[in-house]
């Protein structure tokens, strides 16, 4: 819990908000995108002889819970190192829609109000699915219809519970097309939907590495809950 102050009418108010970390652990078993590599950690430094610890890591900048910028699907647009830091905290409205493997979400599954500028995060269910051979690949993702929507409606992120906004199927990348070459950002991978509860709406926090013309970056996403 993390206490906040609140002026109200002059007065001051104090309220618990809870954080709620929805970021995967990254290790060297992290499961990844076919063909990418696996992180790797390896020791630069040691304490004994050097005086500190310090890694070297090799790996995707789409590895565990993670942010794609345009420029990830539509070269020349936006790359991770240039999203304005106002569009990395933002107003999520939450979306339970349990899906199976290979299915689609489509419009009709978009039930909660939409408005421009928010995240919409989707609530599958697959991130039980981790430990699966198939986590990877046969995951739910979105139709190109509602991700046509959904950029239609100038929404800031779509974020989701596995491992690519698109089904496991669709070797084209429909929903990376449209959104990210409409500047909608994408964040995959996220976890512990399932603590927000009943919450429809939030506070996001996603902070991505600002590195230098990459295509997208791990994250550290957190939810920030109000009573």
């Amino acid at each position: 819990m993390l206490l906040i102050n609140q002026g109200l009418r002059g007065k001051g108010v104090v309220k618990m908000m809870e954080v709620i970390d929805l970021t995967m652990r990254v290790s060297p078993v992290t499961k990844v995108f076919p063909g990418s590599p696996q992180p790797t950690f390896v020791a630069w430094s040691r304490f004994d002889v050097h005086g500190y610890d310090s890694e070297v890591v090799h790996m995707s900048t789409h590895t565990g819970t993670h942010m794609d910028a345009p420029s990830h699907f539509a070269p020349g647009k936006q790359a991770i190192d240039g999203i304005s830091a106002s569009r990395l905290v933002s107003q999520a409205v939450l979306i339970k829609v349990p899906k199976k493997a290979d299915q689609l979400i489509e419009i009709a599954d978009i039930s909660e109000e939409v408005r421009q500028g928010d995240t919409v995060v989707f609530a599958t269910g697959w991130e039980r699915q981790y430990k699966n051979s198939h986590y990877m690949t046969k995951n739910p993702g979105l139709s190109g219809k509602a991700a046509a929507y959904l950029a239609k409606n100038k929404v800031n992120a779509v974020a989701i519970d596995g491992p690519s906004i698109d089904a496991g199927f669709d070797g084209k990348f429909t929903a990376h097309n449209i959104l990210l070459q409409a500047g909608v950002l994408a964040v995959e991978n996220l976890c512990n939907l399932d603590k927000i509860g009943k919450k429809k709406r939030f506070t996001l926090v996603v902070a991505p590495l600002k590195l230098a013309g990459a295509s997208g970056s791990p994250v550290r996403a957190l939810a920030l809950l109000l009573p």
